[in-house]
């Protein structure tokens, strides 16, 4: 069901004073191309002292200094959290790059609000580097540090401070001593060249408030992921309020259905898929008017300018990039999962306004020259009319709501709003007709019945849809096929992991002692096991141990 929100006046005052921030903590700080890049991450929303979960989408981007994107991510948040990971495609240039996240209520006020993370991505075989950047460029700006200095307020500690590769080691948690029990945890283990202990900051200190309801644009994601544009009158540019949107996933047996606010502007909260939909936005039929949907960027677009020191590497982080790349490059040798396109398999149920009334099957009849025959020739419980020179449908029923509304005409579960253009098409192409000869409400509007077309091969019978519509592929969420890194997978290949533990979301759960069993890699150095609490309304705090991995001999 779709709606659009109302600007209520108490919600107003309550978004007035609404502020959000993002928290992100990655397994690492250094990774090759092609890689993941594990995450975890807290929203923090605020209604003046108090706490309340609000967006429940996370948006993530690999960006460059200068603010290109070079990949991105949609990625759902529940009760505060969200985890995920992000793919460095392959091609990306050796380089310093960001991690930028931020909600999309976040984007009413300024980017110097997001979440950044610096990073560094090795590409094994381009000698070039990515915007090399200026030594004078030094990461001095304003920044509010996210990670501090400050020690958990419980004990961790391993077994042993060296071990030999392949040996278990025995990590423990003495939570003995901590206030709070509900608080989560993120924890990785990865060289520690490879972690960066403060590389996560905003880069102001305080976030603008929204000041008037006139300056919302985007709204906050309650529900899940979400769609917004505005539609405008194509020949003078014009705002046009109180118009009817439909909205189509293709393959879906659905439509969405909301209207547009007083400054042309509507929004949908869409299913919580995954992958990416195509999907099909008409407006209605306005007299005189031509209009057009203008889509908003699902990703915030605005320019930001980060610091841009060169690149470079010192000598340990020499050493630590060497044991990355061939670790990654043996790995991509035995990698024996390939990486598969699905298809998308779309449900094959009942139609969303159920079973139909009446069902035309025209293979059970004989051929008729047009679409209009069948109605009229038949008897059906819908016929074809004309009215001020335009044809329409017009079912005969006792109900008198069905005479005051149009009904709802589809192809292939696509609203059309062009009765003539439809009636045009062979009736070869179709394979059935369903018909729902009872009033029908889909969002806040009522239909008067609807006529649904279903072509042979789901094709929209190769119609010309409305030329107000537009398809768009739309990016749902994101579903991260490695949630965390324990263990190596198969003993018989080698132990090629970077990252030696990820755990997103830790819960001690009031435990006194608790503990986790790990593998020492295969590659021998020196490595940080490190904490982080994901506090909703609190000051970051990190505690870390070092590990030592010797060679076997």
């Amino acid at each position: 069901m779709i709606s659009i929100l109302p600007r209520l006046k108490s919600q107003e005052i309550f978004y007035n004073s609404m502020l959000e921030g993002v928290i992100v903590s990655t397994d690492r700080n250094m990774y090759v191309s092609g890689e993941k890049i594990m995450f975890s991450a807290v929203v923090n929303s605020s209604n003046g002292n108090n706490n309340v979960e609000m967006s429940r989408v996370l948006y993530v981007e690999l960006i460059t200094s200068d603010g290109n994107r070079v990949t991105a991510g949609k990625f759902l948040a529940e009760n505060h959290f969200s985890q995920g990971c992000l793919q460095i495609p392959e091609e990306t240039s050796t380089g310093n790059y960001y991690l930028k996240s931020y909600t999309r209520w976040m984007r009413n006020g300024s980017t110097e609000n997001y979440n950044y993370v610096r990073l560094k991505i090795l590409h094994p075989s381009r000698a070039e580097i990515f915007h090399e950047g200026d030594e004078s460029d030094t990461l001095g700006l304003p920044q509010k540090q996210l990670f501090i200095e400050k020690e958990l307020d419980f004990e961790l500690y391993s077994d042993k401070s060296e071990y030999k590769a392949g040996e278990k080691i025995l990590i423990r948690f003495n939570a003995s001593g901590m206030a709070d029990t509900s608080l989560k945890f993120s924890l990785t283990m990865a060289p520690d060249a490879s972690i960066g202990l403060h590389n996560s900051f905003e880069k102001t200190e305080n976030a603008p408030l929204i000041i008037s309801d006139a300056d919302l644009q985007y709204y906050p994601e309650l529900k899940g992921i979400s769609l917004s544009g505005k539609l405008l009158d194509k020949h003078n540019g014009k705002a046009l309020a109180g118009a009817k949107i439909n909205l189509s996933v293709l393959g879906d047996k659905d439509i969405m259905v909301t209207g547009t606010d007083s400054s042309g502007r509507f929004f949908f909260s869409l299913p919580d898929y995954y992958g990416n939909r195509e999907l099909f936005l008409s407006a209605e039929n306005l007299k005189d008017i031509s209009s057009e949907i203008l889509i908003d960027n699902d990703f915030c677009i605005r320019p930001v300018k980060l610091p841009t020191p060169a690149f470079s590497l010192t000598q340990k982080e020499k050493e630590v990039a060497l044991n990355l790349v061939v670790n990654y490059t043996i790995e991509k040798k035995f990698q024996n999962e390939s990486i598969l396109n699905q298809p998308e398999n779309y449900d094959d149920s009942v139609a969303f306004y159920g079973e139909p009334s009446e069902v035309l099957m025209l293979e059970n009849f004989v051929d008729l020259p047009s679409l209009e025959d069948y109605f009229n020739e038949l008897p059906v419980m819908v016929k074809v009319r004309k009215q001020k020179g335009k044809k329409h449908f017009k079912f005969y029923t006792t109900q008198g709501e069905m005479s005051i509304f149009e009904p709802l005409v589809l192809i292939d579960w696509v609203a059309v709003n062009n009765v003539e253009r439809v009636l045009a098409m062979p009736p070869r192409e179709f394979a059935r007709i369903e018909l729902i000869n009872a009033p029908y409400v889909k969002g806040s509007v009522v239909y008067g019945g609807i006529v649904s077309f279903i072509s042979k091969k789901n094709d929209f019978a190769g119609i010309d849809l409305p030329g107000s519509g537009t398809f768009i592929r739309y990016r749902f969420l994101e579903e991260c096929a490695q949630k965390s890194v324990k263990e190596p997978i198969e003993s018989a290949q080698p132990d090629t992991r970077n990252t030696i533990y990820w755990n997103p979301e830790i819960v001690f759960g009031g435990e006194a002692m608790s503990e986790i069993t790990l593998t020492a890699p295969e590659t021998p150095g020196r490595y940080l096991l490190l904490l982080r609490s994901m506090p909703v309304n609190d000051e970051v705090k990190q505690r870390w141990i070092v590990i030592e991995v010797k060679a076997s001999k």
